[in-house]
């Protein structure tokens, strides 16, 4: 990754004493952080019912000093910092987290041990809401605040998880479009990390085939069309479609389903597939193709079904982007070493639409993501809070 003059970061100059005290900030702030990314992990939010965290979050934006915070019709959190008519900057983080086990009914029981915390969403995106706190925190000082040359649109979205299809996003940016505004860029805040830059965003599309039949006895009916064994056809079919060594589209059958009894030939059974991959056009021939193979698996005496699940759009910014770069200068000037990296995330809405757009870790290191074994450990936390307040000032500060 090209990673430009080692210090440079548009505002922030190599030797600058206002630049080298950011440092000092994002330290004095890491437990207060820290305690948020706790907070809010307890507050349960399955997507598509992300308003009690939503509620928390409204309310930490006002006690640090956002007058004008709302939720949008899609249930978005948004604030807007700094005034003036150039094109915004927009930080966004999800609201959602996954439950392996479903959606916790109260508190979200979090575990310390030793310097790790331990709980579902605790990283993803516990973490990333948290940093959008503490970014409003800190861009609402007088000190930084009076650099602010552009605003930055601070927005916690929901539904950026699973089936929840980047629902924020999508509102968010036709909100945006139908206003006739135009972002100058977006960084999406998901996760720990203080490394990888994620400018590659891996499309999908994902459906539910379902095959309908009469059923009958497994052996008076005999004859009968069976739902399983077309769907096994199409199943061997379907996976020879992607391409796991390119991964311009790969193709993975997730769910199966069917049969009502051991000795009756079903009169239903589904499988649903995942496409994911860095092509738009791949996905969209893979997409076609899929529904080729359903129309040929659909043996006489059987009806198909298909339903879609969801699409996520694919795209990429080149590494030698200005956004990019700022935020590999931002890696560098924090110690690290800039990693390019590709994942689905908020930031694909905007990527697919012609909008710059990346998203970044905040900070500490994690794993586990979408199981009940999630982790978190705040070693280093600062220095991510840190490489992403210098990554906003370089697109936001003058």
């Amino acid at each position: 990754m090209t990673q430009g003059p080692r210090g440079a970061d548009g505002v922030l100059a190599a030797g600058d004493a206002w630049g080298s005290a950011l440092t000092d900030v994002a330290v004095a702030h890491r437990s207060w952080t820290l305690d948020q990314q706790i907070r809010l992990t307890q507050t349960p939010a399955p997507t598509g019912n992300e308003s009690a965290r939503a509620r928390l979050v409204q309310l930490a934006l006002r006690r640090a000093g956002a007058s004008t915070v709302r939720l949008d019709a899609a249930g978005n959190v948004c604030v807007v910092l700094g005034e003036g008519t150039r094109p915004p900057l927009v930080c966004m983080a999800h609201l959602d987290a996954v439950y392996e086990d479903g959606a916790p009914m109260d508190l979200v029981p979090v575990h310390r041990d030793g310097p790790v915390i331990r709980a579902p969403g605790i990283g993803d995106n516990g973490r990333g809401l948290a940093a959008l706190l503490t970014l409003a925190r800190l861009l609402r000082a007088p000190e930084l605040a009076a650099r602010l040359t552009r605003p930055v649109h601070l927005v916690a979205t929901v539904g950026e998880e699973g089936d929840g299809n980047l629902r924020g996003a999508r509102a968010w940016f036709d909100d945006a479009a139908r206003q006739g505004m135009t972002p100058h860029a977006v960084i999406a805040i998901d996760g720990p990390g203080d490394e990888s830059i994620v400018h590659h965003a891996v499309g999908s599309h994902r459906l539910r085939v379902t095959l309908h039949g009469e059923g009958g006895h497994s052996w008076v009916q005999a004859d009968a069309a069976n739902p399983i064994h077309a769907l096994g056809g199409f199943i061997a079919a379907a996976a020879r479609l992607g391409n796991v060594r390119s991964r311009d589209a790969v193709v993975h059958v997730t769910r199966m389903h069917g049969g009502e009894s051991l000795t009756a030939i079903p009169q239903q059974a589904w499988v649903e597939i995942d496409v994911r991959g860095t092509s738009s056009a791949r996905i969209e021939q893979v997409r076609h193709d899929l529904r080729r193979l359903v129309a040929w698996h659909t043996l006489p005496g059987l009806r198909a079904e298909v339903t879609v699940l969801g699409d996520r759009p694919a795209g990429t910014l080149d590494a030698a982007h200005p956004l990019v770069e700022a935020a590999a200068r931002a890696t560098a000037r924090v110690g690290c070493t800039p990693r390019s990296a590709v994942a689905s995330t908020d930031a694909n809405v905007p990527l697919a639409r012609g909008i710059p757009a990346i998203a970044v870790g905040a900070g500490g290191r994690g794993g586990g993501a979408h199981s009940r074994h999630e982790w978190y450990d705040d070693a280093h936390g600062a220095r991510g809070i840190e490489r992403l307040l210098r990554l906003v000032l370089s697109q936001a500060a003058g």
